[in-house]
C-alpha cells in the first residue's frame, strides 16, 4: 500500500467531491497542498471562497493579479508576488472554507455547509497551532469543524481582508499582527 501525504490526501479528498455544482477546484488546479504547505505550520488561515464566476483570481495563482495577494502584499508590506512565499516562510498557510470555485455567490451558503467536511479533514491532519478566520462563512465553518472534531483550537476571527480594504481600511495593520502572532 501507498502511503499518501497529507497535502495529497486533503487535495484528493477534494478532487473527488461532487456535492456542488462548482466552475473549479483552485485547491487541485494549483496543488497547493503539495507545493505550499508550510514544513512547520503555525496558522491555518480559513477565509471564504475563491473569488465566484469564471476567474482567474485566485491568492495561488500566481500567473494572475489577485485582489486578495495585492492587499495581502499591501497589508504585510512586500510586493504581491512575494506573497505566498512570505506567508509559507511564517507558517502559515491560506485556505477557504468553500474549497471550489462557486458559480456565483448565491451558492456560497450551501456550499460552505456541504465543504465543512474537508475543512475538518484539514485540520485533522494539519494540525494547525492557531486558526485565523476571515469572514462570517469562515467563521461558521471553523466553529461547526471544532465543535465536529470536539477540539480546542486558539481562534482569531477577524473580518476578511478585501472586505477591510473597502469598509475599514484602519484595521488592515491590525489584521499584520494577527496573521503573525506566533
Amino acid at each position: 500500500m501507498i502511503r499518501m501525504s497529507v497535502g495529497s490526501y486533503i487535495q484528493e479528498v477534494i478532487s473527488k467531491c461532487s456535492k456542488c455544482l462548482v466552475v473549479d477546484k483552485p485547491p487541485c488546479v494549483f496543488k497547493i497542498y503539495e507545493r505550499y504547505l508550510p514544513k512547520e505550520l503555525i496558522t491555518l488561515v480559513v477565509s471564504e471562497s475563491p473569488p465566484p464566476g469564471r476567474k482567474q483570481d485566485y491568492i495561488y495563482n500566481l500567473e494572475s493579479r489577485d485582489r486578495l495577494r495585492r492587499v495581502l502584499g499591501e497589508v504585510l508590506g512586500i510586493d504581491e508576488g512575494e506573497v505566498i512565499n512570505y506567508l509559507v516562510n511564517h507558517g502559515i498557510f491560506w485556505s477557504t472554507a468553500v474549497k471550489c470555485r462557486p458559480i456565483s455567490k448565491s451558492y456560497l451558503r450551501d456550499m460552505r455547509r456541504n465543504c465543512v467536511y474537508v475543512l475538518i479533514e484539514e485540520i485533522k491532519r494539519l494540525r494547525p497551532k492557531r486558526i485565523v478566520a476571515l469572514g462570517r462563512y469562515a467563521w461558521e465553518s471553523v466553529d461547526e469543524a471544532l465543535t465536529k472534531l470536539n477540539l480546542r483550537i486558539n481562534v482569531v476571527r477577524h473580518y476578511h481582508p478585501l472586505y477591510l480594504r473597502r469598509f475599514m481600511q484602519w484595521e488592515l495593520p491590525k489584521l499584520r499582527s494577527i496573521l503573525l502572532e506566533r
